[in-house]
Protein backbone atom coordinates (compact mmCIF):
# COMPACT_ATOMS: atom_id res chain seq x y z
CA UNK A 1 0.00 0.00 0.00
CA UNK A 2 2.47 2.87 0.75
CA UNK A 3 4.74 1.77 -2.10
CA UNK A 4 1.76 2.33 -4.38
CA UNK A 5 0.86 5.47 -2.37
CA UNK A 6 5.03 6.84 -2.80
CA UNK A 7 5.23 5.66 -6.86
CA UNK A 8 1.71 7.54 -7.88
CA UNK A 9 3.08 10.62 -5.50
CA UNK A 10 5.76 10.26 -7.92
CA UNK A 11 4.46 10.05 -10.90
CA UNK A 12 1.78 12.41 -10.29
CA UNK A 13 5.12 15.39 -9.55
CA UNK A 14 6.84 14.01 -13.19
CA UNK A 15 3.46 14.59 -14.94
CA UNK A 16 2.97 17.82 -13.88
CA UNK A 17 6.28 18.37 -14.86
CA UNK A 18 5.77 17.44 -18.41
CA UNK A 19 4.85 20.66 -20.47
CA UNK A 20 1.49 20.90 -21.80
CA UNK A 21 2.25 20.43 -26.19
CA UNK A 22 2.34 23.25 -27.66
CA UNK A 23 3.08 25.59 -24.58
CA UNK A 24 5.98 27.53 -25.51
CA UNK A 25 8.79 26.86 -23.21
CA UNK A 26 9.34 30.27 -22.33
CA UNK A 27 5.88 30.36 -20.65
CA UNK A 28 6.69 27.49 -18.45
CA UNK A 29 10.05 28.64 -16.80
CA UNK A 30 10.24 31.13 -13.93
CA UNK A 31 11.18 34.31 -15.07
CA UNK A 32 14.98 35.21 -14.40
CA UNK A 33 13.51 38.17 -11.81
CA UNK A 34 11.62 35.66 -9.86
CA UNK A 35 14.90 34.23 -8.61
CA UNK A 36 17.15 35.99 -6.75
CA UNK A 37 20.59 34.59 -6.73
CA UNK A 38 22.62 33.56 -3.78
CA UNK A 39 24.11 36.87 -3.22
CA UNK A 40 20.66 38.36 -3.47
CA UNK A 41 19.69 36.66 -0.39
CA UNK A 42 22.63 36.58 2.22
CA UNK A 43 20.26 34.46 4.47
CA UNK A 44 20.05 31.74 2.36
CA UNK A 45 24.13 31.75 1.55
CA UNK A 46 23.87 31.36 5.44
CA UNK A 47 21.57 28.41 5.25
CA UNK A 48 23.28 26.33 2.38
CA UNK A 49 26.98 26.96 4.13
CA UNK A 50 25.05 25.44 7.48
CA UNK A 51 23.84 22.74 5.25
CA UNK A 52 27.44 21.45 4.04
CA UNK A 53 28.58 21.93 7.69
CA UNK A 54 25.74 19.19 8.59
CA UNK A 55 24.12 21.82 10.76
CA UNK A 56 20.75 20.56 9.26
CA UNK A 57 18.77 22.09 12.53
CA UNK A 58 20.10 25.43 12.22
CA UNK A 59 19.60 25.51 8.60
CA UNK A 60 16.53 24.83 8.61
CA UNK A 61 14.86 27.57 9.46
CA UNK A 62 16.63 29.74 7.74
CA UNK A 63 15.39 27.74 4.71
CA UNK A 64 12.31 28.51 5.64
CA UNK A 65 12.48 31.73 5.91
CA UNK A 66 13.80 32.14 2.54
CA UNK A 67 11.76 30.06 0.86
CA UNK A 68 8.59 32.49 2.30
CA UNK A 69 10.50 35.18 0.53
CA UNK A 70 11.16 33.32 -2.31
CA UNK A 71 8.55 30.00 -3.10
CA UNK A 72 9.98 29.84 -6.71
CA UNK A 73 13.45 28.80 -5.94
CA UNK A 74 14.26 24.56 -6.89
CA UNK A 75 17.32 24.91 -5.32
CA UNK A 76 16.30 26.42 -1.65
CA UNK A 77 13.25 23.28 -1.80
CA UNK A 78 16.02 20.94 -2.93
CA UNK A 79 18.39 22.34 0.17
CA UNK A 80 15.16 22.39 2.58
CA UNK A 81 14.73 18.44 1.57
CA UNK A 82 18.48 17.59 1.91
CA UNK A 83 18.47 18.85 5.99
CA UNK A 84 14.95 17.83 6.77
CA UNK A 85 15.77 14.21 4.81
CA UNK A 86 19.44 14.37 7.06
CA UNK A 87 17.40 15.23 10.42
CA UNK A 88 14.81 12.20 9.83
CA UNK A 89 12.20 14.04 8.43
CA UNK A 90 10.86 11.97 5.62
CA UNK A 91 7.98 13.12 4.67
CA UNK A 92 8.50 16.40 4.99
CA UNK A 93 11.52 16.10 2.84
CA UNK A 94 9.50 13.91 0.27
CA UNK A 95 7.13 17.33 -0.17
CA UNK A 96 10.19 19.54 -0.06
CA UNK A 97 11.56 17.43 -3.46
CA UNK A 98 8.46 17.17 -4.73
CA UNK A 99 8.41 21.00 -4.46
CA UNK A 100 11.77 21.48 -6.16
CA UNK A 101 10.67 19.31 -9.25
CA UNK A 102 7.58 20.82 -9.71
CA UNK A 103 9.30 24.63 -10.08
CA UNK A 104 12.62 22.39 -11.82
CA UNK A 105 11.80 18.95 -13.52
CA UNK A 106 14.86 18.20 -14.61
CA UNK A 107 16.28 19.29 -10.81
CA UNK A 108 19.16 16.25 -11.11
CA UNK A 109 19.97 17.17 -7.26
CA UNK A 110 16.77 16.58 -6.15
CA UNK A 111 15.70 13.69 -7.92
CA UNK A 112 18.82 11.79 -6.46
CA UNK A 113 18.50 13.21 -3.38
CA UNK A 114 14.89 11.70 -3.66
CA UNK A 115 16.33 8.81 -5.00
CA UNK A 116 18.06 8.47 -1.54
CA UNK A 117 15.25 9.01 0.48
CA UNK A 118 13.22 6.12 -1.44
CA UNK A 119 16.22 3.70 -0.32
CA UNK A 120 15.91 5.23 3.10
CA UNK A 121 11.92 4.42 3.18
CA UNK A 122 12.45 0.90 1.64
CA UNK A 123 11.26 1.90 -2.03
CA UNK A 124 14.19 0.50 -4.26
CA UNK A 125 12.24 0.35 -7.05
CA UNK A 126 11.16 4.16 -6.97
CA UNK A 127 14.92 5.32 -6.26
CA UNK A 128 15.50 3.05 -9.61
CA UNK A 129 12.52 4.59 -11.58
CA UNK A 130 14.56 8.22 -10.75
CA UNK A 131 18.06 6.76 -11.78
CA UNK A 132 16.52 6.09 -14.95
CA UNK A 133 15.16 9.53 -15.23
CA UNK A 134 18.69 10.97 -14.41
CA UNK A 135 20.36 8.63 -16.82
CA UNK A 136 18.08 9.99 -19.63
CA UNK A 137 18.20 13.86 -18.55
CA UNK A 138 22.74 13.44 -18.22
CA UNK A 139 23.40 10.90 -20.73
CA UNK A 140 27.71 12.10 -20.43
CA UNK A 141 29.90 10.16 -19.19
CA UNK A 142 30.75 11.77 -16.06
CA UNK A 143 27.11 12.14 -14.12
CA UNK A 144 27.40 13.01 -10.67
CA UNK A 145 23.86 12.91 -9.59
CA UNK A 146 23.45 9.25 -11.96
CA UNK A 147 26.53 7.98 -10.51
CA UNK A 148 26.06 8.49 -6.81
CA UNK A 149 22.45 7.27 -7.06
CA UNK A 150 23.61 4.24 -8.23
CA UNK A 151 25.82 3.76 -5.84
CA UNK A 152 23.35 4.45 -3.43
CA UNK A 153 21.03 2.03 -5.06
CA UNK A 154 24.04 -0.52 -5.56
CA UNK A 155 24.54 -0.43 -1.90
CA UNK A 156 21.19 -0.88 -0.41
CA UNK A 157 20.82 -3.67 -3.30
CA UNK A 158 24.26 -5.36 -1.44
CA UNK A 159 22.92 -5.03 2.17
CA UNK A 160 19.16 -5.53 2.03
Amino acid sequence: MHATLLRASLLAVLALTVPVVGTPAAAMAPSPTDQPTMMEDPELERAIALVWAEEFAEAEPLLHAALKRNPKNPDGWNYLGFATRKLGKLEEAQQYYFNALRLDPEHLKAMEYLGELYLQTGEPQLARDLLERITALCPAAKCEERDQLAAAIEKYAATN
